[in-house]
């Protein structure tokens, strides 16, 4: 083996080996996306199902906690953002432009994460007036947070969709490459399709049931820990892509 050769091979072994590090942190941000459904459940078991009032005093009451569930999504939004960095690296060697593109999709669903969670933001400090003195009334106080909470769901729903693109192309280029089981790879394909298909719907029919929704994202909701579980534990078989390509060459 001559000296070229030997560089070359060093320099792919390199490669590999941060490739797998890459993919090992990406299992880790899909884990810390959990975040996001712990804010949800704070939030949701603060504000109950009573009326506007009874929800405005149990944030009041529990605002710390409140602001907790927030951070919680705020963190899982910033997650996103090294998770997409973690995969673009991962999976760039497969197809760069599939995988910038996925890349694209999943900044701008945090971006417009973010904006929703600004939204929740303005939504309790909206919730904390209705406890005191102010020139707004309970009734047009309860129907500005009103206001607010179905403009937090529309950009919501908007930030899925760009998700579901994202998720989709990045577990397509895991079924091109072979670096996971085929199965989990098209697992998170058709997931990401269906949940898309649920939050497209749900923009389109506003009156469908919100259980809808929770029925689209239930398959990539599972699919996406256990990726990252495996990713974190087992890693990338980066030689099955390298035999692949060998055997097209």
């Amino acid at each position: 083996m001559t000296d070229d050769m030997r560089e070359t091979t060093m320099t792919a072994r390199i490669a590999r080996g941060s490739q797998s590090s890459y993919a090992r942190f990406a299992g880790l941000m899909y884990l810390f996306s959990a975040f996001d459904i712990t804010g949800v459940v704070i939030l949701s078991r603060i504000r109950g199902g009573g009326t506007f009032l009874a929800a405005a005093h149990s944030i009041a009451e529990s605002e710390t906690l409140y602001r907790i569930g927030l951070f919680c999504g705020l963190v899982g939004t910033l997650s996103t953002v090294l998770l997409a960095i973690g995969l673009y690296v991962t999976l760039k060697p497969v197809d760069g432009n599939l995988a910038m593109t996925a890349l694209l999709f999943r900044l701008a669903e945090s971006v417009i994460g973010a904006v929703a969670i600004a939204f929740s933001f303005a939504s309790l400090q909206i919730y904390l007036e209705a406890n005191h003195a102010s020139a707004f009334n309970a009734g047009q106080l309860g129907a500005l947070a009103d206001l607010v909470s179905r403009t937090s769901g529309v950009v919501i729903n908007i930030s899925v969709i760009f998700f579901s693109v994202g998720s989709t192309i990045f577990f397509y280029l895991f079924l091109k490459s072979a670096y996971i089981p085929r199965f989990l790879a098209v697992w998170g394909v058709l997931g990401s399709l269906f949940c898309m298909a649920a939050f497209v719907g749900n923009l389109l029919l506003p009156q469908s049931s919100d259980a809808l929704l929770g029925l689209g994202g239930l398959p990539i909701g599972i699919a996406e820990p256990v990726l990252g579980l495996w990713l974190l534990i087992r890693g990338i078989k980066t030689n099955a892509h390298a035999s692949q390509t060998v055997g097209v060459a």
